[in-house]
């Protein structure tokens, strides 16, 4: 979960004008991270060579998440992705 949260407020910072809004809902079995950032552009996979640096944060978000949407606001998007609860 803290690399997922990580990753998604450093991506809000460095490429999407910054973190609006931030929120952490547990349910049973589950844990929601939303992240709200100031850009409507949504995250995308970076093609860039293996050697190059960063374009890794996305996709280990998309592969540590059970689910992850990404929903239009007013002022920019929100982020959230579902995290399975280890028992």
């Amino acid at each position: 979960m803290l690399l997922v949260v990580s990753e998604l407020v450093t991506n809000a910072i460095q490429h999407a004008g910054g973190v609006t809004g931030f929120a952490l809902r547990a349910e049973e079995g589950r844990v929601t991270v939303t992240v709200d950032d100031a850009s409507p552009s949504p995250p995308y996979r970076r093609r860039s060579p293996v050697w190059a640096p960063g374009g890794f944060g996305w996709p280990m978000v998309l592969e540590l998440s059970a689910q992850v949407r990404v929903e239009p606001g007013t002022r920019g998007k929100a982020v959230r992705a579902v995290l399975p609860l280890a028992h």
